[in-house]
């Protein structure tokens, strides 16, 4: 007789954090609608279960800005269904997850030009006009 092979899986359980999550954000959401006071919650560094966070994930659902970014590892920024909430997961070049946070604000700051990305952008844009002109001299 051969051994008989099984594959277990072990499911968690929802331990209530997701509903609790959603309670923090509310209160962030209402601060920053009345003062513009932005805030982070880094998901990685809260005790969530895997039951938890597809539920939290399904409450938050989408919105209708989504967003990626490619530097140094991908990133995923998506709006929630509720404006002013966002869902940011980051991940290394071999695709592992880095980080995953949730941005109370109008724009994640990553999503921003920085200023040295369009001081170094004016300079190749004049260049490009430059080489134009050249080009088109008669």
């Amino acid at each position: 007789m051969s051994p008989l092979s099984l594959q277990i899986e072990v499911a968690q359980p929802k331990t209530g954090m997701a509903r609790a999550v959603l309670g923090e954000l509310l209160d962030h959401l209402k601060i920053f609608a009345t003062s513009g006071l932005t805030r982070v919650i880094d998901i990685q560094g809260l005790p969530l279960s895997d039951a938890d966070r597809d539920e939290l994930t399904g409450l938050l659902g989408e919105g209708e800005v989504s967003a990626q970014l490619n530097s140094f590892g991908q990133s995923q920024i998506n709006e929630t269904r509720y404006a002013g909430i966002w869902w940011l997961r980051h991940y290394t070049e071999d695709s592992a997850l880095l980080s995953e946070l949730i941005e109370i604000t109008d724009m994640p700051d990553i999503l921003r030009s920085q200023q040295a990305d369009i001081t170094s952008a004016i300079e190749h844009l004049a260049q490009t006009i430059g080489q134009q002109a050249q080009e088109n001299k008669p």
